[in-house]
């Protein structure tokens, strides 16, 4: 199977929300950070189908920190050499005992388990099994339903990748009829997380075993009755966005593509889906922007629905933009429509390249080898990702004694790096603009460095928990892939005939972090080693972001530790574009230095110390209980046994979580003392703010229980509570009677960002006022405005904040 994208894959395949270049619908959007992965790739993304893989799972807004005893409890809860059995019977009992979270392993299992465990009888068995038990569903989720259906999907995932397994042509009809039976059943409409839980494997399985074509019409119903009260289900959001899975995956279907062109009913419902007003800056927006995205893919197709289909995506077109209000929505669709139907029928022709301008607005020159093309960034912010990328530039020129010598016929002379506002932005926009996929944390086009006039690309976003100094996620990171391309790596990405991406992921993290790489550091103790030999035959498909990533960097640093003159006489072939060589001197290598690199790991993680994090608010109110945590403290060779805190007024705790309270107002330093079991001590401190109101006493500071806006009209002068959604609009009448116009933000809990436009909805390009600060607390004050309606757009992470804007007003409310 091609690929043409290369990218990795997250643990909880928990995507962004811009898959685009005709790829499939994407999933919900949670905790984007943890998309750490850094692609290194090309232009365009997979258009083949492949089956869902593993299980999807609800974040938690607790800590994912595990300590590495619980880590080691996990990891060996399942057995899946149990499942090894010639008896239907004695499977199922197993299966049972183990749960979906062992069948979830099932996915990526040696391919001589999944070679039993998927056997054709077994999957008969199994199917009878699950028909049974969805004839008797009585609603309110099941555990048992949705571990088989589980199996039966992971059952086609292996068939699909594993040449070894094939289906007898029966095992479909007994599947088909359990799934029959599950919708068949009088709850299949429920609405509850629990019931979302097991409906998901149900509506993935109708995909995964081929059946798209049978389940057009509860596809329709879904749509149809999709409403506010099931969005707010996390697994009813999950379960249902499968339906758009079906539409995509049913391209490659013949009895799908038979009459998908007839679905009127359909193709009607899939337009109101995506034009559902209230799912706009809701958490359900992806699933409106998926429908836009089928929608549009329905354009290949001809039939009765034709004429439904365009009606129903220019109406997307008129009511949308394509920066602004509800672009989610409208570049899905474009994506597709703009592929399948003539552009000009919509008026969407090259709309890439005008999203590009309205979104990558600034530019700014770090010197005649580098420029930046940003969303919004501050001067400051350039000028520090400038000077990092200089720093780093020397750094690895001398650390890998290049001479500044790029390799023959590298004509690149200038890096062009995009950076995006947010993960949300990088996602929506990056897509479109770049036809990339988004499911990362970033992406480095190289392009093709032997034409003169080639320019590569940086793909990146800004992020809270990214380098202080500029806020651009693993910017040091790709800009070494950058420098290894043009100085240790002859010709373009695709062009080594060996595995290189130890070496490529591997120093671009190690002069990215040098000494300094806990994550790294803890996979050694988390029992996931790799010999040398596994290390230097990874590549992006099919391994981890450990093994890629982490183990790269062990890797390279042992290399230039202990080794560095052959690291030197590796670089004479790869820069020379030798492959053969350079295969036979790491295969060496493999054999030489196994030992050593053991030897090497240990010493690297004896006697370290912990690490001590404070995760708390840094405002509280008189008297009320502020919580405390130190779940996030790590230790790289061991585990923390005691900590200590001093809360800054005389009282301390020993607990892991502790809650404490101020009697008085005050600014107070809490100090946090963690011990691992080796002895050794770290301390952190938190500077916490107290008062009498705990945040700004003018704004409602009850929003955790007063009713909430979503969007819509504000009234001068008095506050309203925002729902905790990620996107806001809100529009203001009469701003152009008032001379003077203040928008305060506060209270709660996060980090929002305000912006205002007096000229239609703020799209990053007609902003007349924005405010950015760290947490809620934000202002924008304006006079003079011209026209009536002044827009507002409030964005970010954070829940239980409030806005007013006061005209005659000459500043915020304080």
């Amino acid at each position: 199977m091609e690929l043409k994208t290369l990218s990795v894959a997250i643990a909880t395949t928990l995507t962004s929300t811009g898959v685009f270049a005709l790829s499939e619908p994407v999933s919900q959007v949670t905790e984007q950070h943890a998309h750490s992965a850094h692609t290194h790739g090309v232009e365009s993304n997979r258009v083949e189908y492949q089956p869902t893989a593993t299980l999807p799972i609800q974040p938690s807004k607790a800590t994912r920190v595990q300590s590495l005893e619980s880590l080691d409890e996990s990891s060996t809860a399942c057995d899946l050499e149990a499942l090894v059995t010639e008896s239907s019977n004695q499977l199922i009992s197993e299966i049972l005992s183990q749960g979906a979270t062992c069948v979830n392993q099932l996915f990526s299992a040696e391919s001589r388990i999944q070679e039993s465990v998927f056997s054709s009888d077994h999957m008969y068995n199994i199917a009878k099994r699950t028909t049974t038990l969805a004839k008797g569903y009585t609603g309110g989720g099941s555990d048992e339903l949705e571990t088989f259906f589980l199996y039966l999907r992971a059952g086609y995932y292996a068939e699909f990748y594993n040449d070894n397994i094939s289906f007898i042509e029966w095992v479909t009809l007994a599947v088909k009829e359990s799934v029959d039976a599950f919708v068949n059943n009088a709850n299949f409409y429920e609405n509850s997380d629990r019931h979302g839980k097991v409906l998901s494997e149900v509506i993935i399985t109708m995909d995964s075993a081929g059946l798209q074509h049978a389940y057009l019409p509860q596809v329709t119903q879904w749509l149809t009755r999709w409403n506010d009260q099931y969005a707010q289900h996390w697994y009813m959001r999950n379960a249902v966005n499968g339906v758009f899975t079906i539409l995509f995956g049913g391209q490659w279907n013949e009895q799908f593509v038979q009459i998908i062109g007839n679905q009127t009913d359909l193709a009607k419902a899939l337009g109101d889906f995506a034009l559902r007003a209230s799912s706009i800056g809701a958490e359900d927006e992806f699933m409106a922007a998926n429908a836009g995205r089928e929608l549009g893919r329905l354009t290949k197709y001809t039939g009765n629905a034709s004429s439904v289909v365009k009606s129903q995506l220019s109406r997307i077109f008129e009511q949308y933009e394509m920066y602004g209000r509800g672009d989610a929505v409208w570049l899905a669709a474009a994506d597709t429509a703009s592929y399948y139907a003539d552009c000009s029928e919509f008026g969407i022709c090259n709309f890439e390249t005008e999203l590009k301008g309205l979104v990558l607005s600034q530019t700014y020159t770090c010197s005649p080898t580098i420029r930046i093309l940003s969303q919004n960034m501050t001067q400051e912010q350039h000028a520090a990702a400038c000077s990092k990328m200089g720093y780093e530039e020397g750094y690895f020129h001398q650390s890998l004694e290049t001479g500044e010598q790029p390799v023959k016929d590298d004509h690149n002379t200038q890096l062009q790096v995009n950076i995006f506002d947010s993960s949300t932005d990088y996602g929506k926009y990056a897509g479109p603009i770049f036809d990339i996929s988004t499911d990362n944390g970033g992406m480095y086009l190289e392009g093709d460095p032997s034409q003169p006039g080639n320019i590569p690309n940086f793909i990146a976003y800004e992020a809270s928990y990214a380098n202080a100094d500029h806020f651009v996620w693993n910017l040091e990171h790709e800009y070494v892939h950058y420098l290894d391309g043009r100085f240790d790596l002859y010709g373009g990405f695709s062009h080594p005939t060996e595995k290189i991406v130890w070496w490529s992921e591997g120093i671009a993290e190690y002069v990215a972090q040098e000494n300094d790489n806990q994550a790294a550091l803890e996979t050694i103790l988390d029992g996931s080693t790799y010999t040398l030999s596994e290390i230097f035959e990874t590549t992006y498909d099919g391994f981890d972001v450990d093994r890629i990533y982490r183990w790269g960097y062990l890797a390279v640093r042992f290399m230039f530790e202990n080794h560095k003159d052959d690291v030197n006489q590796m670089l004479v072939e790869t820069r020379q574009g030798n492959w053969s060589n350079y295969k036979a001197t790491i295969t060496q290598w493999a054999n030489l230095y196994q030992s050593e690199f053991e030897q090497w790991q240990q010493a690297l993680v004896s006697n370290g110390a912990p690490n001590a994090v404070i995760t708390a608010n840094n405002k509280g109110k008189v008297g009320e209980s502020i919580t405390f945590s130190s779940e996030n403290s790590t230790d790289p060779n061991g585990k923390i046994v005691r900590v200590l805190w001093d809360f800054g007024d005389g009282s301390t705790s020993t607990q892991t979580k502790p809650t404490h309270q101020y009697g008085s107002e005050g600014e107070y330093s809490v100090s946090l003392s963690v011990t691992d079991s080796e002895g050794l001590t770290a301390t952190a401190t938190h500077s916490v703010v107290i008062s009498t109101l705990g945040g700004n006493d003018t704004l409602p500071q009850d929003c955790a229980v007063q009713s909430k806006v979503s969007g819509g009209r504000l009234t001068a002068g008095e506050p309203v509570c925002l729902a905790n959604q990620q996107t806001i609009w809100l529009s203001v009448p009469a701003v152009n009677e008032s001379s003077n116009l203040a928008i305060t933000t506060g209270n709660g809990m996060g980090n929002l960002k305000l912006e205002y436009s007096n000229s239609g909805w703020p799209d990053g390009a007609n902003l007349h006022g924005w405010s950015d600060n760290i947490g809620n607390g934000e202002c924008i004050t304006l006079s003079n405005q011209s026209n009536y309606w002044g827009y507002v757009k409030v964005s970010g992470d954070f829940e239980n904040a409030a806005i007013v804007v006061d005209f005659d007003a000459q500043k915020c409310r304080q």
